[in-house]
């Protein structure tokens, strides 16, 4: 497979992605066969509202969309933060903007002003989780300089405070309120709409050019800092580039999707070790992968205890925790042997 010409390898992921778009748009409570998806499609966009063309343009294409574009996000917002921290254990999740995400969301459940309209826990969320990583840049920034560890540390302090508010709301809710609380806790695709897809498509659309336009960068970063500040490059600003544009990624996903975790540790991983470390290549095929694993993790959550549906980062969840434990346990031996 490592001789297969990076075009096949992404021709592959591609088809990958069309199987995985096909199951999410024809299985559910009322199945669709696939060679009546596109005229169902058709017929929604052109005005007529049969069974078919409801369930497919109103329900399960902005959820496709949804997913698709919360795994390209989260991806490729992975292997930029795995870039400058030069370590693959690096995750969305460290730079506070989910655990703040999921603050705002409960808080605003728990005070009742969620009950004011339905953008209002997304908004909450949103502000909550750039207020978390605005605080965990502070911390890990001295004297104008950022530093990878403080940045770290300071994301794991905020996140287990974050976790810490959430465990306290959830003690002392009713059990009604509870159920929306798990939402954002557990994440979701129950949001999912032609608005919120239209949102994230900017939203990504932005990133994939932010990242895009920093993959020479981040290739010399991965060499090392000192090496990379001897070539020109401005660390501090690539720092700030692509600390602020993970947050604004994540933190409109958060709103929209609640926490989904591990996404964006799994697949930089895999990509690199199917298309290499080149990020000109990495990039697009991390967008590829993650679009993947959110369409294929929502298609088990929806089906595998069907008519219930398992919220999609109890699945992201149940990947990415082995692996984490893996990538854990292979850095350590690395360390072991250096010694």
């Amino acid at each position: 497979m490592h001789r297969l010409p990076t075009w096949s390898k992404m021709l592959i992921l591609a088809l990958l992605l069309l199987v995985a778009a096909g199951f999410e748009l024809a299985l559910g409570p009322m199945n669709i066969p696939v060679s009546r998806l596109v005229p169902a499609a058709v017929l929604y966009f052109h005005g007529v509202r049969t069974p078919d063309a409801v369930v497919v343009g109103a329900i399960r294409l902005p959820r496709l969309l949804v997913a698709m574009l919360v795994g390209v996000g989260l991806s490729l917002v992975g292997a930029a933060l795995q870039a400058i921290f030069r370590n693959p254990m690096a995750d969305p999740g460290i730079i506070g903007v989910s655990s703040g995400g999921s603050v705002g969301a409960v808080v605003s459940i728990a005070t009742g002003v969620a009950s004011h309209g339905l953008w209002v826990s997304p908004l909450f969320a949103f502000f909550a989780g750039m207020l978390a990583m605005f605080a965990v840049y502070r911390l890990g920034t001295v004297g104008g300089k950022t530093s990878i560890y403080s940045l770290l540390l300071a994301g794991v302090a905020i996140s287990a405070l974050c976790g810490s508010v959430v465990t306290f709301l959830l003690s002392i809710e009713p059990t009604q309120t509870m159920q929306g609380m798990l939402f954002w806790i557990m994440g979701g695709l129950d949001n999912s709409s032609w608005v919120t897809s239209a949102m994230l498509c900017v939203v990504v659309g932005v990133a994939t050019l932010v990242f895009s336009s920093c993959a020479k960068a981040f290739d010399i970063m991965s060499l090392g800092e000192e090496q990379a500040e001897g070539v020109g490059v401005n660390l501090q600003q690539m720092k700030r580039v692509t600390l602020f544009t993970s947050a604004l990624t994540v933190g409109v996903m958060v709103s929209i999707s609640g926490v989904i975790s591990f996404v964006g540790l799994i697949v930089p991983h895999f990509m690199r070790m199917w298309v290499g470390p080149a990020h000109r290549v990495l990039l697009p095929a991390s967008a590829l992968g993650g679009a993947i694993l959110m369409t294929g993790a929502d298609v088990v959550a929806r089906m595998a205890l069907s008519p219930t549906e398992i919220n999609i980062g109890v699945i992201t969840s149940l990947l990415g925790a082995p692996f984490f434990l893996y990538l854990l346990r292979r850095q350590y031996s690395t360390i072991v042997r250096r010694r």
